[in-house]
């Protein structure tokens, strides 16, 4: 995966663009008002896209009946609301069905872009080889101390080195291309592995512009994780690692 040049930002196009966000809720830690003030932050950092004239869509889908805090946070941000049963992979499957728009970015409820990422994104759009890439954005731990730089370091050599983004950094993708692709696969865990393993570092592009999360930091998760990401290099079937940690 190579950081694309083409898809530095620029100006607002003269072209306006469809583009449908699907942020995918489900089993996150913490409680409903965390839950619902992470996705108010991911929600409102996504308004600046009128603006760059990009008609925005905007799909949360959660696992199960959504707690009222999550509903206030959607309608606030103008957005529309799915209840889906299943995996992770399944929610963001059934929010890209229910969309319209030509483009589709999938997110993770506690991904907060940075400024920027609308320009970046309509820059990518407008090129004609990019109809048949996909794109995510550069991972940013939220947060300060060593654990944090260490999660920024070990997303950089995925990136770099294995073509394996995080599904943290978001995937910019055309709806019909990811059809022709396969969808979102059903899995919990490691849905953005296979998502990028069927793109190919040759066709995804690495935004400048950052997306900022909040890792976990246990020890669990760290180990869990590292073990399921080196599973999947092996080629060991996905659905053998939905046990080990995000």
């Amino acid at each position: 995966m190579r950081t694309d040049a083409a898809a530095g930002v620029g100006p607002p196009g003269s072209r306006r663009l469809t583009l449908a966000v699907v942020v995918a809720l489900g089993h996150d830690p913490g409680g409903p008002a965390e839950r619902a003030e992470r996705l108010a932050a991911c929600l409102a950092a996504l308004q600046s896209a009128p603006r760059r004239g990009i008609d925005l869509e905007l799909l949360v889908v959660d696992a199960g009946d959504p707690d009222p805090a999550i509903r206030r946070a959607v309608e606030a941000a103008g957005g529309r609301l799915l209840a889906v049963d299943g995996s992770r992979g399944a929610r963001f499957a059934a929010g890209a069905r229910a969309a319209t728009a030509e483009w589709l970015l999938l997110l993770r409820a506690g991904t907060v872009l940075e400024t920027g990422w609308d320009a970046t994104l309509m820059v990518f759009a407008h090129e004609e080889r990019n109809r048949e890439r996909g794109a995510v954005y550069t991972y940013r731990a939220d947060g300060s101390g060593p654990a944090m730089r260490r999660a920024e370091r070990a997303l950089r050599f995925r990136n770099r080195w294995l073509g394996l983004p995080s599904g943290d950094q978001g995937m910019l993708i055309r709806r019909r291309f990811l059809v022709h692709l396969g969808g979102v696969p059903d899995l919990e865990r490691g849905e953005d592995l296979v998502l990028a393993r069927r793109l190919g570092t040759g066709r995804l592009a690495l935004f400048d512009v950052a997306a900022r999360v909040r890792p976990a930091t246990g020890a669990g998760a760290w180990i869990g994780g590292a073990v399921r990401l080196l599973g999947f290099v092996l080629r060991l079937p996905p659905r053998w690692l939905q046990r080990l940690g995000d």
